[in-house]
């Protein structure tokens, strides 16, 4: 089970989109089905016009309970990918807890302002277990089924492209060796730490705030230089080259140097020669990557 939740999963604190939209949608109509069908908390007290009603306005709550929440998380992880890379499932259902915890807290201010139900401590200690024990099961089953789900999908996908790279030359991957004899400065300025680098022998580029880390190759030895610039700059400077790509808001990979690519729940991670370190491609990417490794491959 802790195997499980230390397991990636992807974060949904980075983006709210159509996607997040849909899932607050399905929270809010299972409400609205469980308070009509099967008439909890007393409801069956009541005529059915007064049983649609409060359905409708705590399907209503659920709904906007969970947005708020994933706005107010996007708010604060706005400038900061850590959270999304090292997000797990863990993570994931702490996140979920919280949610329900704060939509009990809503139900009972909307029992107390809307339905005109007395608010004691008692009461809202109650709105809070029964919003837990209603959401807790489909809650934990959605993020465990959806982690597998994806874990599946993506590890298949990693498979077949890892496949056509095993039949593909050394140094010849994705596309034939673009030579270029006019070296590049990747530095917005003359600074000392500056050198020039032929472009076919960057391996990989990193963000680092108002810098960059350029990894290349030199006699077959991984080196690398920090420099004040960013990453668009970098990219615009390597545009006639088809093998370089974003792949990350802080990553740029030349594609010629991958030898291997793993999937998790979170999507691809790129494996490069002479570096232990994996490259992450952000979620929004993980089929467009996927297209264009092909693509390059077939040619």
């Amino acid at each position: 089970m802790f195997k499980i939740l230390k397991q990636p999963y992807p974060s949904n604190l980075v983006q709210f989109d159509l996607p997040n939209i849909k899932a607050a949608s399905v929270a809010g109509i299972s409400v609205f089905f469980v308070l009509v069908m099967l008439r909890p908390f007393g409801l069956d007290n009541f005529s059915m016009a007064v049983i649609i009603r409060n359905a409708f306005i705590f399907a209503m709550v659920t709904f906007l309970g969970v947005n708020l929440n994933l706005v107010i998380f996007k708010l604060i992880n706005r400038r900061n990918s850590i959270l999304e890379e090292r997000w797990t499932v863990g993570a994931e259902v702490a996140m979920q807890m919280w949610i329900l915890f704060f939509i009990g807290t809503l139900n009972s201010l909307t029992d107390h302002f809307v339905c005109k139900q007395p608010l004691t401590w008692s009461i809202f200690v109650r709105w809070l277990l029964q919003t837990v024990v209603v959401g807790t099961f489909p809650s934990l089953i959605f993020v465990f089924i959806r982690q597998y789900r994806l874990l599946k999908t993506y590890s298949a996908n990693a498979q077949v492209l890892e496949a056509k790279l095993s039949i593909a030359e050394p140094h010849e991957i994705l596309v034939e060796e673009q030579v270029n004899n006019k070296l590049i400065f990747f530095g917005e300025d003359t600074s000392s730490g500056d050198v020039p680098i032929n472009p076919s022998a960057v391996m990989y580029i990193v963000a680092a705030d108002n810098y960059i880390r350029v990894f290349y190759t030199e006699n077959q030895v991984l080196k690398n230089v920090l420099v004040r610039g960013t990453l668009k700059g970098a990219e615009e400077k390597l545009g006639a080259f088809d093998n370089f790509y974003r792949c990350h808001r802080s990553y740029l990979v030349n594609l010629n140097y991958i030898r291997h690519i793993s999937g998790n729940a979170t999507g691809y991670k790129l494996h490069l020669d002479g570096t232990d370190e994996l490259i992450p491609v952000s979620r929004s990417l993980n089929n467009e990557i996927s297209e264009k490794i092909n693509t390059i491959l077939a040619v």
